[in-house]
């Protein structure tokens, strides 16, 4: 995904990366990815584009979400949320909950997910997403509640061990991820998939040399793909953060979310959603 929060954040990090285990920060597509249209937001019509409107108490509280980002979204046949489940997915039914209303989800591609904020499509973006300056001037975030970093997934055998060893590898990333950002920062040619899982496959096939993405999700894949591994690159990946994404100017709805984290954060809610989906996760 500062206060109390930054060493929270920090803390949960920990938890999740010796639990078993994500941008840089972004996610990409979905699986079966939805496109919304002429959904109902909070109780009003989509076209409502007040950013001060809030959902009221005893309303739907609408969050959208790329659910191809496992441990933190992904689909199940019944998850926290209709077929939805993963840490970030019941951080925002926690949200909803702790504010009188009901979470509802809307699964759509990643790079869909700012527009969908400014369209009143959606009430806030819960995804993995990493806070960067150029998102900030779409949205506004909310506090962290996660701290991941950018890794390489490659096979047991690869020679690659930094990111220097990458320059005449063929890398694949996932489409809007933060990933695919730092691999462009660093010159190097890739190719993007819309899925984190057609991107491992090319790997685990074979047809390509390494995969670029955060860490958690990376430590979900090497555990469910047998002889791949992880290799990290301080000096090239920066820490980043990951946070809630609401229509710029809602004040009101970006309190409410704020004083929630504070308190899933402060209780351990967010620390014991890490551990629990980090250790066993089987996603479908």
């Amino acid at each position: 995904m500062k206060k109390g929060t930054k060493s929270a954040a920090l803390a949960l990090a920990a938890v999740m990366m010796t639990a078993v285990l994500t941008a840089c920060g972004s996610k990409a597509d979905t699986a079966g990815s939805n496109t919304v249209t002429d959904t109902t937001v909070g109780g009003s019509q989509a076209e409502n584009t007040d950013a001060d409107v809030t959902p009221e108490n005893g309303g739907t509280l609408t969050f959208g979400t790329n659910a191809e980002f496992p441990p933190f979204e992904f689909v199940v046949a019944s998850g926290v949320i209709d077929q939805y489940d993963g840490i970030d997915i019941a951080i925002a039914k926690k949200i909803a909950e702790k504010n009188g209303m009901t979470a509802a989800i809307e699964n759509m591609e990643f790079p869909s997910l700012l527009v969908a904020l400014e369209n009143g499509q959606i009430d806030a973006a819960i995804a993995g997403m990493t806070i960067t300056d150029e998102r900030k001037e779409e949205a506004d975030f909310s506090i962290p509640y996660y701290t991941a970093t950018q890794v390489m997934i490659v096979k047991e055998d690869s020679d690659i061990a930094s990111a220097t060893d990458m320059a005449d590898k063929k890398i694949c990333v996932i489409e809007g991820y933060t990933g695919e950002v730092c691999v462009k920062d660093l010159g190097y040619q890739y190719v993007a998939f819309k899925k984190g899982t057609d991107a491992i496959m090319e790997l685990v096939n074979g047809k390509c040399d390494v995969v670029v993405i955060d860490s958690a999700t990376a430590q979900k894949y090497v555990g469910d793909n047998e002889g791949l591994k992880i290799v990290e690159d301080a000096s090239a990946f920066e820490s980043e953060e990951y946070a809630i994404a609401v229509k710029k100017g809602n004040t009101e709805l970006l309190d409410k979310i704020n004083k929630s984290i504070e308190e899933l954060l402060d209780d351990g809610t967010v620390a014991d959603l890490g551990a629990m989906y980090t250790e066993a996760v089987s996603v479908e």
